[in-house]
């Protein structure tokens, strides 16, 4: 087999024998995608989330300090119901400090059968949109500064398609990105 793609893992199930399996095998693509939800060790316990910002920032080493580069992918939400957060545990900081290559970024709305539903939304639309703005702002800047540091480089594309529109092949690299192209490139037979 020629690729596995690993999606997505809970935090709290994510240990570190799962980097070493990816390390020692070259098919598993070289991306992980581990929703965080938030950078508040307070906002992922009132969320039920069953781990704290410090074990999934363990987690993030683990990847970080693994034999192969892995591009890192996470979701964030926005404006959950709870007391003002403090500067250091503002989703901001944990994108600073982790540098992703991509995220989902969502408003925080009512979801049934969970604990915030019965908690007080203090939050106003307004301001769930400003954070997230600010948040999908600042990953934009990190996203295009890693994004950057490949031009020139070499990627294995596992072609998806063809846009004849635009006269494209669009693939995926082992990192999951997109990747739109026009040269012609000897594709690989079997």
């Amino acid at each position: 087999m020629r690729r596995v793609r690993y999606t997505t893992s809970h935090p709290r199930d994510f240990v570190r024998a799962i980097v070493d399996c990816m390390d020692a095998n070259p098919a598993i693509c070289d991306h992980i995608h581990l929703p965080v939800q938030s950078g508040s060790s307070r906002v992922l316990a009132a969320m039920d989330r069953l781990y704290t910002r410090e074990e999934y920032l363990r987690r993030i080493e683990w990847i970080k300090s693994a034999k192969r580069r892995y591009s890192l992918t996470t979701d964030i939400i926005v404006g959950f119901p709870a007391r003002p957060m403090t500067i250091s545990s503002r989703p901001s900081t944990l994108l600073d400090q982790v540098q992703y290559d991509s995220l989902f970024s969502f408003k925080y709305s009512p979801r049934p059968n969970t604990a915030a539903l019965r908690m007080e939304d203090r939050v106003s639309d307004d301001e769930k949109q400003r954070r997230l703005l600010i948040l999908q702002e600042k990953q934009r800047a990190i996203q295009i500064r890693r994004n950057a540091a490949l031009i020139g480089g070499i990627q294995e594309v596992l072609v998806e398609g063809r846009n004849q529109a635009l006269g494209q092949w669009i693939g995926r690299t082992t990192c999951n990105r997109t990747l739109n192209f026009r040269t012609p490139i000897p594709m690989a037979t079997t």
